[in-house]
């Protein structure tokens, strides 16, 4: 009876013991796959605004996003292979979704939505990569995070100030256009004056003409 109860107590302990193995191989697992979709996505979005935008920061920083990207998704793809994982060959609905959304858009439009969403992919992307350098249990996948995570900081600052100079280019657009109103009407209440200079001086000289005859 002791045997039996000792023997149940150990199968219970190694099925404990291999949930949690199978549990924290599958937090790995998602993070791969959620990093290697993320990755994907900013490589469609980069050569998206290489093609559309005009500005040449925007294009400067597309151009950087996707040889980053480009290079921390084959690092993934290597990493995954040495732990047996299947990465996703596509990005995700969502992700695709935003793309076609900006290759709707064009000019200044197309600029702005796409700055605007390179400030939210990267805040999620540093979210998640920060939480797999502090919490991740697989030494090689949290050095792969720990790594990368300074690339993606440094793109999401630039992202950032690069958001911000759309806005105020917005911003300069409408004070241009508040400057031109004001010179049109100075311009208009100074052809008035002279007008109303006219008549009055025209005026003087017919009641002079008159009062001589």
């Amino acid at each position: 009876m002791k045997k039996i109860f000792a023997l149940s107590i150990g199968l219970a302990v190694a099925l404990f013991v291999w949930n949690g193995v199978i549990t924290q191989a599958s937090i790995q697992d998602s993070f791969m796959r959620e990093a290697a979709q993320s990755g994907m996505a900013e490589v469609m979005l980069g050569n998206l605004a290489l093609q559309k935008s005009q500005n040449e920061q925007v294009k400067s920083f597309a151009q950087q996003m996707v040889a980053d990207h480009t290079t921390a998704n084959g690092e993934l793809a290597t990493l995954a292979q040495s732990k047996s994982v299947a990465l996703p060959t596509e990005p995700s609905a969502k992700q695709k979704s935003a793309v076609d959304k900006l290759n709707g858009m064009s000019g200044m439009d197309f600029d702005k939505a796409f700055m605007k969403q390179m400030v939210k992919d990267h805040e999620a992307a540093v979210k998640l990569f920060s939480r797999e350098s502090e919490r991740g249990t697989d030494a090689d996948t949290k050095a792969f995070a720990a790594k990368t995570l300074p690339t993606l900081q440094n793109h999401l600052q630039m992202a950032r100030t690069l958001n911000d100079s759309m806005k105020n280019m917005k911003s300069e657009k409408s004070n241009d256009n508040s400057s031109s109103d004001g010179m049109n009407m100075n311009s208009n209440n100074s052809n008035s004056n002279r007008n109303s200079n006219s008549n009055r001086n025209t005026n003087s000289n017919s009641n002079s003409n008159v009062n001589e005859k």
